[in-house]
């Protein structure tokens, strides 16, 4: 997988659809590489807020936009069996003509849980449970017909059909923190997610705490006989003390210690008019095309 910088933009799916319409194609005008959506069942931070289903949406923008590639960040395995989830992506792959990033998961906001009746998992089991559902979802991308007799899943002879147009497939990017799940995302991910460090950490802490993960996960790519460099390396910024909007001085040092970090692929959040989530995210169309137009070709062009 190529060194080279990308960045993208996830959109907060939210109602009117026509908004959502035009920012998406708003987005991929402005030349970025990819267009995010979250998955959740509601807002995790208010769930009171007017919102759609991921999936339906990405599939819908996947005949409103025309070359952006088109990803969940993350799909969630808190709402999906993963043979169904292989299948949504089969679906909407062909619809993007071959343009998904699948990322996925262990999800956890406890709304999805409690609003779908899915029981909550205590921290081991939800662990293994994601390294099943990664193996099993990493068959399904991959093979025509999948068994899988796990202690959580059973899969039997799932078929998979027609092909992905996605070669050899979709980017399968696994969200991975701890050190058993970035073992998996070592072993299977074509690209890892990594997001919110953790704590009250200062903007230096975070970015340090990043490059630690991905040594660990270099190591573990090692053990598992892989290049670490094959495997894509996305930060989604939004839940750091970054403030990397609050001017463009701050931007510049934020994708530049995260950079040193590891990271190569850059995702920012647009939330339009949200202005409680001003400094970690862009709020106004202005900024959007001023980091569009101006940050971006200026960071490139230093690397």
């Amino acid at each position: 997988m190529s060194e080279s910088l990308t960045f993208g933009i996830m959109l907060v799916p939210t109602p009117p659809w026509k908004q959502i319409i035009d920012q998406a194609r708003l987005v991929e005008s402005l030349g970025f590489d990819k267009l995010w959506l979250p998955d959740h069942f509601v807002n995790p931070g208010d769930k009171d807020t007017e919102w759609f289903d991921c999936w339906s949406v990405l599939s819908a923008l996947a005949t409103q936009t025309q070359k952006i590639t088109l990803g969940t960040m993350v799909s969630s395995m808190t709402l999906r069996n993963p043979a169904l989830l292989a299948r949504m992506a089969l679906t909407s792959d062909h619809i993007s003509n071959g343009r998904l990033e699948l990322g996925v998961g262990s999800g956890g906001a406890p709304n999805c849980h409690k609003m779908t009746g899915v029981q909550n998992w205590e921290p081991r089991e939800r662990s293994e449970r994601f390294k099943e559902f990664v193996e099993i979802l990493n068959q399904l991308l991959k093979n025509e017909v999948t068994t899988y007799e796990g202690k959580y899943y059973s899969i039997q002879e799932a078929i998979i059909r027609p092909k992905f147009i996605s070669k050899p497939r979709p980017v399968f990017s696994i969200a991975a923190h701890g050190p058993k799940a970035l073992r998996v995302a070592a072993t299977y991910g074509d690209a890892w997610n990594c997001y919110k460090p953790g704590g009250d950490l200062t903007p230096k802490q975070s970015s340090d705490a990043v490059r630690q993960r991905y040594e660990m996960l270099c190591e573990f790519a090692l053990d598992a006989q892989r290049d670490p460099k094959e495997i894509g390396r996305t930060f989604g910024f939004g839940y750091t003390s970054d403030g990397l909007f609050r001017s463009m001085e701050a931007f510049y040092d934020a994708i530049g210690r995260y950079y040193e970090a590891g990271i190569r692929d850059f995702l920012f959040i647009y939330a339009y008019k949200m202005d409680t989530w001003k400094e970690q995210t862009i709020t106004n169309e202005n900024l959007l095309r001023q980091i569009a137009a101006e940050a971006i070709p200026s960071i490139r062009s230093k690397r």
